[in-house]
């Protein structure tokens, strides 16, 4: 091609780049001027912005979240004198106007001092109770200040694919009063060491420090406060894990609190046996054993042994619904009171605990047991 004719190839081809353009650009300002269009052919104007369906939401919730400081008594080789030094921090959030902080038990754990940071102020503060085994605390705050409480949102109404907002204090006092937004991810989620809490799963950012903090709807209602979180980079054979965090949900964190408020304890009743989760098939079938509560020890004069759980049985029913994990069991005797009773269905093989993995697993009997529960004993 000789270049009087490659030159007007190249003209040609401006032209119809320039007329492609200027057809879109028609249609773009037509459609009024910012709009996006989807492969479905709607229109969503965007002119105006868009706005923030949790901006109200934050500004309301915000003064209910507050950082918590963990401080602890150490020598110092430099004064040679013991001084309190912040050795964790995490987020709280106030749940009455009397100054009470549910936080998470292992923010303040081994603590010798506890602040809570609000609005740019530490206020002195004293744990009023904790439960380690559902990782909460409630504080209060030792200082005339009122602050604000946040409402409690319904455990039943939380969905999967709801909206989701973690406000917190990730790495302390730097990053005090953090947002990030996020859907509930799951619901009831078991994890291992946890031995009565089914979780709410998250893809809100969770980071060290927000531990404690809340959890809400877009109706700035508490739904769950942030405990945890699975981290991994993907090095040395781990698979990498993003947004998979976890939060404590309302139905456990609101009778816990109000114990801890009431008598700065929390009491359960007790069955009086040792168990794991036993992995089996749904229902007890040849050679198989089913998927339920393995007990492996009972307490000697507990309920357990009196209404005739033996070690070697496998719980698959309480009252009637069937279980498959220990945490099933634990939650349904914790959300009774004592004094009340509890109908077991258990799957029993004598000698069990003898059988090897050679061995021919044979046909167990269901039996039916019903325990009344007592609380524990308490030294004096």
């Amino acid at each position: 091609m000789d270049r009087q004719k490659k030159d007007g190839a190249l003209a040609t081809l401006a032209a119809l780049a320039l007329l492609a353009l200027g057809a879109f650009a028609g249609a773009f300002a037509a459609a009024g001027g910012s709009s996006t269009v989807y492969a479905q052919g709607e229109y969503v104007g965007t002119t105006q912005g868009a706005q923030s369906p949790f901006s109200d939401v934050v500004e309301r919730v915000m003064p209910c979240v507050v950082g918590v400081s963990n401080r602890a008594n150490t020598y110092s080789i430099v004064s040679g004198q013991t001084e309190l030094v912040e050795q964790a921090t995490g987020s709280g959030v106030v749940v009455t106007t009397q100054g009470h902080v549910v936080t998470n038990y292992h923010v303040i754990e081994g603590a010798s001092d506890v602040q809570v940071l609000w609005e740019g102020r530490y206020l002195r503060a004293e744990v009023v109770g904790s439960d380690e085994m559902t990782d909460l605390a409630v504080l209060r705050v030792q200082e005339d200040v009122t602050l604000p409480a946040v409402q409690m949102g319904d455990p039943g109404g939380v969905r999967v694919g709801d909206w989701a907002i973690a406000i917190g204090n990730p790495l302390g006092k730097r990053f005090a009063d953090t947002v990030t937004v996020g859907i509930v991810s799951a619901l009831g989620r078991e994890l291992e060491g946890s031995s009565i809490v089914k979780m709410i799963q998250t893809d809100a950012a969770i980071n060290s420090g927000n531990s404690g903090g809340g959890l809400f709807n877009t109706r700035g209602e508490l739904i769950g406060i942030p405990s945890l979180k699975f981290s991994a980079n993907g090095r040395e054979d781990v698979a990498s894990i993003e947004g998979i965090a976890m939060a404590i949900p309302m139905d456990v964190v609101e009778p816990v609190v109000d114990s801890l408020i009431r008598y700065g304890r929390v009491t359960r009743p007790q069955l009086g046996v040792s168990v794991m989760t036993l992995r089996g098939s749904e229902e007890p079938t040849a050679g198989m054993l089913p998927a339920g509560v393995y007990v492996s020890a009972v307490t000697p004069g507990g309920p357990a042994e009196a209404a005739g759980v033996r070690p070697d049985d496998i719980i698959v029913r309480v009252d009637g619904e069937r279980v498959t994990l220990h945490t099933d069991l634990s939650g349904r005797v914790a959300a009774k009171q004592a004094g009340d009773t509890v109908t077991l269905t258990i799957y029993r093989i004598p000698g069990l605990s003898e059988l090897t993995v050679r061995d021919r697993i044979p046909a167990g009997e269901t039996i039916e047991v019903t325990a009344t529960l007592t609380l524990p004993l308490e030294r004096t």
